[in-house]
């Protein structure tokens, strides 16, 4: 070929490479879009688990700080009891030879029953300040000295009032409930019912009026064992009741985020009892079997019920949490927790009665 037919011959290779459009085939864009799509797929799918697993660790943090503030709050609260009740005279069984009535008979109705949803498990007598308004009558009672010359009887102003110790007895129960009403939050709670003598409202007739369905345990016809029954007349029956009526009042929520059943033997679901504490009384009772256990989301151990509160008591309290319902932790399966959280105290009792100097 002659130098002048290659020059012609390159200079159209040339003109016509120049001549190719740029870009990607369709192949190419494909084989893009399906690499991209499972790059970003897989990013998306790792944000979405750093979140959930940010979510679950806030969620289980959360239930933790409630639960803790919670079992904390409760154990103040024993430690300053002078009288804990144990299963024997919380719920005392029909056949048992323990002579004192079952406390929850008397407190209201809606705290107890098998339709009520709501299980007593800690209840405990303390000693509390008399309400402001209570000591105010006292003061201006006292600092009248003709309100003393021609009697020794107290006036009716303070009739039946502890002004010169200022102090009341006050009763408080916590419960396990399980209620689904509306603005209630987790599979159950932990509520708290207190029976003062005397409230606010309660203070303003003269004298001040007991609060619904207190009666003293310090008075001669009763005490903490058989309270509220008169022991003179017999400790079972319903006609020694001295209650003019059950109390009424609210059982507020302390803490939600409870575990209902509390104690599983296995992954299905299955119940489980609780374990025995040696020289303590399990609060509630056992049941028969695993099937007839109460829910233990919420359970104590009690000793020394028997001393009749002239000894120190030692209480064990034990709490289930369960983190189902909250942000990150789905509420899809009942018979087990979402993230289960234990939590046991240990309280000694600072009070006692008729102590002696």
């Amino acid at each position: 070929m002659s130098k002048s037919l290659f020059r012609q011959h390159f200079c159209l290779r040339l003109l016509s490479n120049q001549s190719k459009p740029n870009g990607f085939t369709l192949i190419e864009l494909l084989v893009a879009m399906i690499v991209g799509a499972l790059i970003s797929g897989g990013l998306l799918f790792l944000v979405i688990q750093l979140v959930q697993t940010n979510l679950r660790e806030g969620a289980r943090s959360d239930t933790q700080r409630d639960l803790q503030a919670a079992i904390d709050y409760i154990a103040r609260d024993v430690r300053e009891a002078v009288y804990v009740y144990d299963s024997n005279c919380l719920d005392r069984p029909a056949a048992s030879t323990v002579q004192c009535p079952g406390l929850i008979n008397y407190l209201p109705k809606n705290m107890s029953g098998s339709a009520s949803n709501n299980l007593p498990v800690l209840a405990f007598w303390r000693v509390d300040q008399l309400p402001q308004t209570v000591k105010d009558i006292c003061l201006a009672t006292y600092s009248d000295p003709s309100n003393f010359t021609n009697s020794q009887s107290a006036p009716a102003a303070i009739r039946d009032v502890p002004c010169l110790s200022g102090r009341m007895y006050t009763l408080v129960v916590y419960s396990l409930n399980w209620d689904s009403a509306p603005g209630l939050r987790g599979r159950a709670r932990i509520r708290r019912f207190e029976l003062p003598q005397f409230t606010t409202a309660s203070a303003s007739t003269t004298p001040p009026t007991p609060v619904t369905g207190w009666v003293d345990p310090t008075r001669r016809e009763t005490d903490f064992f058989t309270w509220p029954l008169n022991k003179s007349i017999s400790t079972t029956a319903s006609s020694a009741s001295l209650q003019t009526s059950r109390p009424v009042g609210a059982n507020i929520v302390l803490t939600d985020f409870v575990d209902r059943v509390g104690l599983y033997a296995d992954s299905s679901g299955a119940k489980a009892q609780a374990p025995l504490l040696a020289g303590y009384e399990l609060t509630p009772r056992r049941g028969s079997s695993a099937n007839d256990e109460p829910p233990r989301g919420f359970y104590v151990y009690v000793k020394g019920m028997e001393n009749r509160g002239i000894l120190n008591q030692e209480v064990v309290i034990r709490i289930q949490g369960d983190a189902a319902g909250r942000a990150g932790i789905p509420n899809v399966n009942p018979n087990r927790p979402g993230v289960p959280l234990a939590l046991e105290t240990r309280v000694l009792t600072r009070g006692v009665t008729g102590k002696t100097d």
